[in-house]
């Protein structure tokens, strides 16, 4: 089990990893939190690690993968109100109905889509306590 203090700390590596574009890094820092985790806020932090992990399956080109993860992670993000754990994901709800459709044309055989991972931040008031 883990408190809100690991849960904070684990958010802050993902953060730094996620914006570096380490996703899978992002994700391996925040699963072990999650994974040792009783916070009733788990399928968040869950949809936070799909939402890595589609990117990841983006960059090394496995279309189903990202895909599929994506799908997961937009649910799972979905079972947090808007500012959950002091995060801002306006940029992803805003970007996920276009990445879904075009990880879905790729896996379709569609040609391998662009893509800038759409920013996660912490806002002021959490960023300034940790």
């Amino acid at each position: 089990m883990t408190g809100p203090a690991v849960r904070d700390e684990a958010l802050t590596g993902f953060l730094e990893h996620y914006a570096a574009g380490r996703f899978f890094d992002a994700h391996e820092v925040l699963e072990a939190a999650w994974r040792r985790s009783d916070d009733p806020d788990m399928r968040f932090l869950q949809g936070l690690i799909q939402w890595a992990v589609a990117l990841e399956h983006h960059r090394r080109g496995n279309a189903h993968g990202a895909r599929a993860l994506l799908d997961r992670a937009i649910g799972n993000l979905a079972a947090g109100p808007p500012g959950s754990m002091g995060l801002d994901l306006s940029a992803c709800h805003a970007a996920a109905p276009g990445m879904r459709r075009a990880f879905a044309a790729w896996e379709a055989g569609a040609g391998r889509p662009e893509l800038d991972a759409p920013p996660i931040v912490r806002h002021a008031e959490e960023a300034s306590r940790t």
